[in-house]
């Protein structure tokens, strides 16, 4: 699991999910097959994580899919163990495809990683029905019970997003009607589009930590609406008026035939923008890639006529199986961070399942289970989070397992322990990965007792066979390092996220009275300090033979110290009480914040800025920076630092980066 799988729902849903994983686990400890427990509990935990992500499509579908997926790990595995070659060469396979899924995102990488631990895990027992399609049974019986939940007791949030994107988008289709029948840009109303921002916003408060997939829910159809309004002001742009319409339209009906229809409108409206020349074709063009986009992250996958801007912009929504397998047919090549971490979380599983097989007279699963742990496809600070995750599974394989030795409890209350674990894990992953690491690893540590697998190993074996475990993953990493210019990639998006905290703090400091706001200006500043010496690590370590990269980093250069003295510059002119944190202006700012947030779409994508919603919230900002009354002076320096800080960073966005220099 982890922060990409943080829950976001209410309390009383995570309960009600929480006891459906406990309404399976529990039972298949005191009557199931051996192995039943560990295998229905992670399944449900699994699927519980997945069915719990706050998305406003195909949650049940999913689900469902994730569960068949993991009750076949642990079919797999029944089937194999008992044969330690055979189990070795299935472990390193099922491995290497359950790495591949990072090229669709974190949560797939993630799910995935969790079906190879159901795999691996598996007691060396010879296969009866029982234990095989008796355990496969359970496992997607509990990720079903989680469909379930989510069918039967949808969180009300959902259905409110739900509904407010449907009203959004018709709204957006009125708009482009109206438009077109008046000839011009007439006054229209908004509430539809506020009240769809409200839907997504009004929560926790933890909405700028959120990925800017999340944001475009609402953010696309701001920008939308902004674009019609422009296309409206030109008098050639009527057709492309009408054909707009109909997509949105299609987009906001969204049932079965949505798709069809708005492919055909699509295909209209790109169709009616070519006709389109001057001046107002830059604007139906903008207006094509954003419906383009908008049937995107509506329906769930590209239209045969996406363009390729939208493609590598919402790598994330290829849904579909088809497309998500050719997706991870790209990665198939050697500088790819994800081939090369499938090739490592396969190698290093497999030799710890060898060790564990050949080394150790009994069953003892945390070999394997803290490669799984401790690997992930990262390319900064690869060892630091390595020795983190190991040190918090292995302290709580030691708590956990201390707490086993003493107390003796039966297998029906390990389970509930390790549901209870299961939910610490979710409230943990606000903390950090290291909480949710530790919750997760002492979850493990009492579903395998409760299930019976492993516990013929002592305390000292198991210790031993984790550190081996995490000492394989760190091995993996020195044997099979990532590619050179893919690590100074993403160094270099490591260090414009800092860049870009460090600007959202100063302007938030600008805005607000901050606690403490030297320490935190401070600490912001000495963050992305660490990230500039990594960066430039990183680029002392590789090869500029390139002209183009040796551009490239020069232009990366000067637009960050143009970002730095932007900063220095609000920094030394603070105003000496902050604007009124009500007004237009004041929200404008939060909501350029916003569109600075987020996080790498997968781990082989370094973390960008979407350009289209910072360039669409900078002109909102400026638009509403006061022209009279006190606050006037601090907002046009604010309004003047902002505008340069978003020069720079589009500056950052177009240029060519190391891996377009190969």
């Amino acid at each position: 699991m982890g922060r990409a799988l943080r829950p976001v729902i209410p309390d009383p849903v995570l309960l009600r999910c929480l006891l459906g994983v406990a309404a399976v686990t529990v039972p298949a400890a005191i009557w199931g097959p051996p192995g039943s427990a560990y295998a229905a509990g992670g399944a449900a935990a699994v699927a519980a994580a997945a069915a719990l992500r706050d998305s406003p499509r195909n949650r049940i579908p999913l689900v469902a899919g994730i569960s068949l997926m993991l009750g076949g790990a642990v079919l797999v595995g029944a089937l194999t163990s008992a044969y330690p070659v055979l189990f070795i060469v299935v472990v390193a396979l099922w491995c290497f495809g359950a790495a591949m899924p990072w090229a669709l995102g974190t949560n797939a990488g993630l799910i995935t990683t969790a079906s190879a631990a159901l795999l691996a895990s598996a007691a060396p027992v010879p296969p009866t029905w029982s234990t095989t399609l008796g355990a496969a049974a359970l496992a997607v019986l509990g990720g079903l019970v989680q469909a379930g939940l989510v069918a039967a007791f949808p969180p009300r949030r959902w259905r409110t997003q739900r509904d407010a994107l449907t009203a959004a988008y018709r709204s957006l289709a009125d708009d482009a009607r109206a438009y077109s029948m008046s000839g011009g840009p007439v006054d229209r109303d908004d509430t539809a589009l506020i009240a769809l921002r409200s839907a997504f916003c009004d929560l926790d408060g933890q909405t700028t930590r959120r990925p800017a997939q999340y944001r475009s829910w609402y953010a696309l159809p701001e920008r939308i609406s902004a674009t019609l309004r422009d296309a409206a002001e030109s008098t050639s742009t009527g057709e492309v008026l009408d054909a707009a319409a109909d997509t949105l339209g299609a987009v906001a009906d969204s049932g079965r035939g949505a798709g069809a229809q708005a492919d055909a409108a699509i295909q209209r409206l790109d169709g009616a923008v070519e006709q389109v020349d001057g001046p107002a074709a830059t604007v139906a063009q903008r207006l094509a890639v954003q419906c383009h986009e908008a049937v995107a992250i509506r329906l769930g996958d590209f239209v045969p006529s996406a363009p390729d801007i939208v493609r590598l912009r919402r790598p994330e929504l290829r849904t579909s199986l088809r497309s998500g397998l050719d997706l991870m047919r790209e990665h198939i090549r050697w500088r790819s961070p994800v081939l090369r971490h499938a090739l490592r979380l396969s190698g290093a599983v497999a030799v710890a399942v060898a060790l564990e097989r050949f080394a150790d007279p009994v069953h003892n699963p945390w070999p394997a289970l803290a490669v799984l742990m401790v690997l992930r496809p990262e390319t900064a600070h690869t060892y630091t989070r390595c020795a983190g995750r190991l040190a918090a599974s292995v302290a709580a394989l030691a708590v956990g397992s201390a707490l086993l030795l003493t107390l003796h409890p039966p297998a029906a209350a390990s389970a509930v322990i390790a549901v209870l674990l299961v939910g610490v894990a979710f409230a943990g992953a606000q903390y950090g990965y290291l909480a949710v690491t530790a919750a997760v690893a002492g979850a493990a540590v009492f579903l395998l007792a409760g299930a019976g697998v492993g516990t013929e190993a002592s305390l000292g074996d198991q210790l031993l066979g984790a550190l081996v475990g995490g000492a394989l993953a760190v091995l993996a990493h020195v044997v099979l390092p990532d590619d050179e210019l893919t690590r100074l990639e993403q160094r270099a998006g490591e260090l414009l996220k800092t860049e870009i905290d460090y600007v959202a703090t100063v302007i938030r400091a600008y805005l607000h009275v901050l606690p403490n706001s030297s320490e935190t200006l401070a600490s912001a500043w000495q963050r992305a300090f660490r990230a500039r010496a990594a960066f430039e690590a990183a680029s002392g370590a590789a090869r500029l033979d390139s002209p183009e990269l040796r551009n490239w980093l020069r232009a990366y250069r000067t637009a960050l110290n143009g970002i730095t003295a932007s900063c220095s510059t609000l920094e030394t002119n603070m105003p000496p009480a902050p604007p009124a944190t009500q007004s237009d202006f004041a929200v404008a700012v939060e909501a350029y914040l916003e569109s600075l947030s987020g996080d790498p779409p997968t781990p082989d994508t370094p973390w960008v800025i979407d350009t289209a919603e910072l360039t669409a919230a900078d002109r909102r900002l400026r638009d509403a920076a006061p022209r009279h009354g006190l606050d006037k002076g601090s907002a046009r320096v604010l309004a003047a630092e902002v505008r340069a800080i978003t020069r720079n960073l589009t500056t950052i966005a177009v240029t060519a980066g190391p891996t377009a220099a190969r």
